[in-house]
């Protein structure tokens, strides 16, 4: 039977892949939003994670907050939507064989699915993002599908601490160039020699910036589809870019 056709990964919305309404949880302990939260399912391979979410995330785009936050830093809550890309790289983290235990970190992890996926694979899941709601709802959504020892924190790309890991993940990191020259700074301070990250994209514009600019700094980089096939050059569609970094001698 044929592949189906990817969506459209590059929208910013919640898309409806596989996503059932389950009742909602106790969100007590979650920062109040003047759209309320919802709870959805995921099937990614032979596991369905839960998600809490929030559940019309475009109202967040006039709250006061988020207006004068844009001023001063050009922010966008993007953390509050799940992008289809998240999907895609979920489903590639989860058939992929990783080290029991293996420590992660989770850049940008938004409502968490991709760290999910991790911890469903058996890994030690450090998650990270640069708003505090994204931390707690990420946090929340560890605690709601059975993984109790979640490691969380905010973190800005432009002030990495020096803990190091064998393994980064992010998702829809690459969708402005001038997050480009951080991420791959924050990866020489926190990516292990010889360590892997993944970064997926939706296929946006500037991709083929990163992938130049991340050959220019020495690491080897492979791209893959949304099936794991291997791509020779960055598109508009989705692209799952896997940096090595070199052992420095």
């Amino acid at each position: 039977m044929a592949s189906p056709t990817p969506a459209d990964t590059r929208r910013e919305i919640n898309p409806a892949l596989e996503g059932v309404s389950i009742p909602l949880c106790d969100t007590s302990q979650l920062p109040p939003l003047p759209c309320g939260w919802t709870v959805r399912e995921y099937a990614l391979g032979d596991s369905v994670l839960k998600l809490t979410v929030p559940d019309r995330p475009d109202d967040l785009l006039e709250t006061p907050e988020v207006l004068a936050a844009n001023d001063r830093d050009d922010y966008m809550p993007y953390w509050a939507y799940l992008w289809p890309a998240a999907i895609y790289m979920s489903r590639a983290v989860m058939k992929r064989d990783w080290p029991q235990g293996i420590r992660v970190l989770e850049l940008g992890c938004g409502v968490g699915l991709v760290g999910l996926a991790a911890f469903a694979k058996g890994c030690r899941v450090t998650m990270t993002d640069y708003e505090a709601k994204a931390v707690a709802v990420a946090q929340h959504n560890a605690r709601l599908n059975g993984f109790e020892d979640v490691e969380a924190f905010e973190l800005d790309w432009r002030t990495p601490p020096s803990t190091t890991f064998p393994v980064i993940l992010g998702c829809d990191l690459l969708y402005e160039q001038r997050n480009h020259a951080p991420i791959l700074d924050l990866l020489e301070t926190m990516l292990e020699p010889g360590g892997l990250c993944w970064l997926a994209d939706g296929g946006r514009n500037v991709a083929h910036q990163f992938w130049y600019l991340a050959r220019e700094r020495g690491y080897a980089v492979t791209m893959r589809d949304h099936e794991g096939h291997e791509l020779m050059t960055p598109g508009f569609h989705y692209q799952l870019f896997e940096l090595r970094r070199p052992h420095r001698t």
